[in-house]
């Protein structure tokens, strides 16, 4: 498997920032090359939702079926796919104070087809190591972004999601 990090500084609150992350509606605005993500039935939040994803990485697009496996509000958010490329995505979330936080992003991949699948996956390395750090500066700027919102009073940008 191919192991990716990165950390997102976040110019927002610890729960600003998981709220933003969390919620899936947001996704396109943040995942550099993801084209398509959206919920498979119920729920569509928290842990054991499931979420069709297409991502757009080099030269290959790419589909997979994800499961919420793990979710601890303002800590952690972690996915696994169920179908399509092997995958592994992790968000864990901490306080650097009030005003403040940061986002780990780990990303794990493998591909499948054997040795034609680990030269593909030596090939997209590269691509989704930018995709990710693209992704993380993302992050650092749409979470402000979001905050900023708040902050000024135009509403809470996204709707509340349930607990």
């Amino acid at each position: 498997m191919t192991d990716i990090r990165f950390i997102a500084t976040c110019d927002a609150p610890l729960d600003v920032a998981f709220e933003y992350i969390d919620d899936h509606r947001n996704v396109l605005e943040y995942w550099h090359g993801m084209t398509k993500y959206q919920p498979v039935g119920e729920p569509d939040h928290g842990l054991g939702s499931v979420f069709e994803a297409v991502s757009k990485i080099g030269p290959s697009t790419l589909k997979s079926k994800i499961r919420t496996v793990e979710w601890k509000r303002n800590v952690l958010v972690a996915y696994r796919s169920v179908s399509g490329m092997e995958s592994a995505t992790t968000f864990d979330f901490a306080a650097v104070d009030e005003d403040h936080s940061i986002v780990e992003l780990s990303v794990s991949f493998k591909l499948p087809g054997g040795i034609a699948g680990k030269a593909l996956e030596k090939t997209l390395e590269p691509f989704v190591s930018t995709a990710a750090k693209n992704t993380a500066e993302n992050i650092s700027k749409k979470v402000a972004e979001y905050y900023a919102k708040r902050r000024a009073g135009s509403g809470s940008g996204t709707a509340e999601l349930p607990q």
